[in-house]
This record gives structure tokens, C-alpha cells and sequence, in this order.
């Protein structure tokens, strides 16, 4: 779920505190449902490293949008007579994003519980749909979307950025090779586009005033719940650090070691 954009804002232009719309506000996100799939190795009882891939769904929406840059841009499909709408405003951004993953364990002596901090990086792909809420004034006023990247909606391709983030979470062993996992994470991605509108800062030099594309990174919450399946049987990190598997096989070993072959049966 898409919460802000943190760093600084857009410097927005001056006027557009008087121009807004009565009782406008910022979108506000939906709660949406993504995949996520990890492979992870033991290096320690204490460290774990890895992959991640993430498929996550952003959704937000507004009854009546503040004045973005946006609308006062070139950028902006609306006609000049019409340029900042009072309708409601949509947005659905998709993101893939690959990442490096560590997790620290925190109780990795626990023979079914193991709780653990988590952290990441890597890079997103980014692509968004901004455009009304109510398909009718999508035909009204002959704009599909107010502004599409990395979609079938336009011909760019998805914003290629930094992401990364950390978080904490807990696995809890349900069977011998299966254990429930959740995690809650906090993800910053290198895009304005997260929230659906880009942003834009408004200059003044000497008196020329002019709209520049600007970037911020975008915040997002984010819940993972699924499962844990290993390849190894009785997967608990103990203190030794062997599983059975290991354990029985240095066992076997060393009472095959101690058999002296010259001994008289």
C-alpha cells in the first residue's frame, strides 16, 4: 500500500494554492493484493542471504485532486479550457522488482519459532495508469488516461529504478519441512510515478517561469503471509548447526571409522 513520497516535494507553483478546488485532497491507497517468491541459503545459524522477486499492486483515489504541476504541464492530455478537472481521480501501478535479500535471525535456536529482521535492494520496474475514476469522462474528454508509462496505455517503457527497503517478520513451523512465514516491510523505490502522477518543480529564473521533470522516492508498506518450504529435513537452525541428515551421516561415519578391520569375528 502506497503511503507517500519522502525527501522533498515538488516545489509547486505559486499560485496553485488559490486555484485548487474547494475540499481537495490527496489520493488516498487502496489495499491491494501481490505475489512474492524467495530462495534463501543458510550461511549461519544467525544469517540468511538471498533472492526476491516481487510483484506488488499500488491503487489509490481522490474525490477531488489537489492542483499537481501536472495538470499546468505540457504533459497534460486535457484542453486548455478544462485543464484541472473537479472529477474523481484514479490511479494502478504495477511494479516487478528483483532484489538481494539478507535476514538476520534473531531466535534461530527455537526448535518452531523464529522471528528475524529483514533487509533488501535491488531494482523496480515501475509503470502506472493516472486517469478518471468514472470511464464516462475518459470518453468525454477523449484522453484514455491523463497520463500512462510502462502500460498498454502508452508506448514508454516501465521506470527502471533503485528499490529497497527492511522490515521484520517470524516463520513458525507447522510441519517438518513447512513453516508459516509473515513479514511486514517498508520499500522505497527510486519513482515518482509510484503514486500515478508525476512530478513536476516550477522555476523561476529571471523572471522565465517553466515546469521541470523532478523525482522523488516513493514509501510503501507492504505484508507478506505464505510459506516456508525447505529441502532439508528438520530445516530449525540448532546450535550445532547440523540437521538430522548431517547428524546421522557423521554418525554413521565415525562408528564405520572406529571398526577395526583385522579384528577376529
Amino acid at each position: 500500500m502506497f503511503f507517500s513520497e519522502t525527501g522533498s516535494a515538488e516545489i509547486r507553483h505559486p499560485q496553485a494554492g488559490a486555484l485548487e478546488h474547494p475540499g481537495s485532497s490527496d489520493f488516498s491507497p487502496e489495499f491491494k493484493v501481490g505475489a512474492e517468491g524467495e530462495i534463501m541459503a543458510p550461511i549461519s545459524p544467525w544469517f540468511d542471504v538471498g533472492l526476491e522477486f516481487d510483484f506488488i499492486n499500488h491503487a489509490g483515489y481522490t474525490e477531488t485532486a489537489p492542483l499537481h504541476n501536472f495538470f499546468l504541464s505540457r504533459y497534460n492530455p486535457l484542453p486548455d479550457s478544462y485543464p484541472y478537472p473537479v472529477e474523481a481521480l484514479i490511479y494502478r501501478t504495477k511494479q516487478y522488482a528483483f532484489y538481494g535479500t539478507t535476514r538476520l535471525n534473531m531466535l534461530p535456536k527455537s526448535e518452531s519459532f523464529n522471528v528475524f529482521l529483514k533487509a533488501f535492494g535491488g531494482v523496480a520496474f515501475t509503470g502506472t495508469d493516472f486517469t478518471f475514476k468514472d470511464p464516462f469522462y475518459r470518453v468525454e474528454y477523449d484522453v484514455g488516461v491523463l497520463y500512462a508509462k510502462g502500460t498498454r496505455n502508452s508506448e514508454d517503457r516501465k521506470d527502471a529504478t533503485f528499490s529497497g527497503g527492511t522490515g521484520l517478520g517470524f516463520t513458525y513451523k507447522i510441519m517438518d519441512k513447512v513453516d508459516l512465514y509473515i513479514d511486514g516491510t517498508a520499500v522505497f523505490t527510486n519513482s515518482d510515478i509510484v503514486d500515478g502522477v508525476p512530478n513536476f518543480d516550477y522555476i523561476n529564473t529571471e523572471g522565465e517561469e517553466s515546469l521541470e521533470l523532478s523525482n522523488a522516492w516513493g514509501s510503501v508498506a507492504k505484508i507478506s503471509i505464505g510459506v516456508v518450504y525447505s529441502a532439508i529435513p528438520d530445516q530449525r537452525l540448532h546450535r550445532s548447526r547440523y540437521t538430522k541428515s548431517r547428524k546421522t551421516s557423521k554418525r554413521t561415519f565415525w562408528k564405520r571409522k572406529r571398526v577395526n578391520p583385522f579384528k577376529r569375528r
